[in-house]
């Protein structure tokens, strides 16, 4: 096929790519829901399986969190999938997408539904379902009408980015090491515009530990956890620095039991969005004199779990021509392609800080993701594979500009542009 057959082919797939993302939507595949996660990754190994190249299962690593008792406890998460095709190529690029969704098996929303004849509302449909069919519509389309030989490429689909990709991360960044350039399939807004540079984030567990007593007999015995920790909040929230943009989210707070007993633990969880890495270094230096002067002045004992899961994401010259591609390459489909920065992180985050430039938001059209409310724009199903078939085009015709890019980088010591 030429470029515009395999656009025609593309075209006649609208059908039956809703027809798959609605059976995907309706198989809860929740972070913690593994046997979920398993059905949805056979039906992704079957097609990767329908290339010549070689597919593994890989287990995830555990990662341990405190949980709002305070308690330290061990995660485990659902396999990935690592496909390769022509790993001896001169350009590799590397398409990343989760299989998870943030609805867990009891969730009430639950069945995919189409609306209007134009928008399909359901569990996953936009993040990342229908991201995921983007990737391997535009792959099967490439692999039909060009496969070039200076084009190799490397899926890897995790099961744990909804969590932070605790358990997917380390193999994620070495992927990120031996790749070119960066394909992640996160949805792009209602009205198409993509994501350029992201907060980093985190999440913290903040945990007081006082004395228990009788709140009528021997007040004056206890030590107050929840006091404690309610000064140490607010000081904590005072962190946040609008000018900055680096915002602290008090999300969850538990701690005592019955009234009538001085509450000896209490729990805080909070996360922290910042747009540049010496500010996630200065605040991290704040953070930890806060909890060395809480354990100083407080008649309480402070434990601080957690850290940054996502480094923030910058913009490098390589991945500013990488955008710009993008943008020629939607003007080539008669789109006005915007890219803007977002409060937001995902998998594009580690793989920008491991140095590799990605574009991370070339999935479907569509919002309200993370609520009862997902949906997705049907057309975007094609339009988004298309896109991504004239970039994998572009890297295996002009890929070397990247790399010499990368290698001026490199060289220089890996400067990166104003956000």
């Amino acid at each position: 096929m030429d470029l515009q057959e395999s656009f025609r082919w593309i075209e006649s797939e609208r059908e039956s790519l809703l027809a798959r993302l609605c059976e995907l939507s309706a198989i809860n595949s929740g972070t913690g829901n593994l046997p979920g996660i398993a059905r949805v990754r056979d039906v992704f190994a079957a097609d990767l399986n329908s290339h010549s190249g070689r597919l593994e299962v890989v287990p995830s690593a555990t990662a341990q969190r405190a949980n709002l008792n305070g308690k330290l406890i061990t995660e485990s998460y659902g396999d990935m999938l690592d496909y390769r095709l022509r790993p001896e190529a001169p350009i590799q690029v590397l398409l990343v997408g989760h299989m998870d969704t943030v609805f867990p098996a009891e969730h009430h929303f639950q069945s995919p539904q189409v609306q209007d004849g134009s928008v399909l509302k359901g569990p996953g449909v936009a993040d990342m379902k229908g991201g995921i069919l983007v990737m391997l519509t535009a792959l099967k389309a490439y692999e039909s009408f060009a496969g070039s030989d200076q084009l190799g490429w490397r899926v890897i689909l995790n099961a744990d980015e909804e969590a932070g990709s605790h358990g997917s991360a380390e193999h994620l960044v070495q992927a990120a090491k031996e790749a070119h350039a960066g394909m992640i399939y996160e949805p792009g807004l209602t009205d198409g515009t993509l994501s350029r540079a992201r907060k980093g984030s985190a999440n913290f567990t903040l945990v007081a530990k006082g004395v228990s007593a009788h709140a009528g007999r021997e007040f004056e015995k206890g030590r107050n956890a929840i006091v404690a920790l309610a000064h140490a909040v607010c000081r904590l929230a005072a962190f946040s620095n609008s000018e900055q943009g680096l915002t602290v989210n008090i999300g969850r707070i538990q701690g005592g039991t019955a009234l009538n007993v001085v509450p000896d633990n209490a729990v805080c969880q909070f996360n922290v969005r910042c747009w540049r890495r010496e500010e996630q270094d200065a605040f991290l230096q704040q953070l930890q004199e806060l909890v060395q002067d809480l354990n100083l002045h407080s008649d309480c004992q402070f434990s601080l779990h957690g850290g940054f899961s996502r480094p923030p994401k910058t913009i490098s010259p390589a991945n500013q021509l990488f955008m710009e591609w993008a943008v020629d390459c939607g003007r080539q489909l008669s789109e006005e392609l915007r890219f803007a920065d977002t409060g937001g992180c995902c998998d594009g985050n580690n793989l920008a800080a491991a140095g590799l430039p990605n574009i991370d938001t070339l999935g479907v059209q569509g919002g309200h993701i993370h609520t009862d409310q997902e949906f997705m724009l049907i057309d975007s199903l094609t339009q988004r594979a298309r896109l991504s078939l004239l970039l994998l085009d572009r890297l295996s015709r002009q890929g070397e500009e990247l790399l010499a890019l990368r290698e001026v980088e490199r060289k220089a010591g890996a400067g990166v542009v104003p956000c």
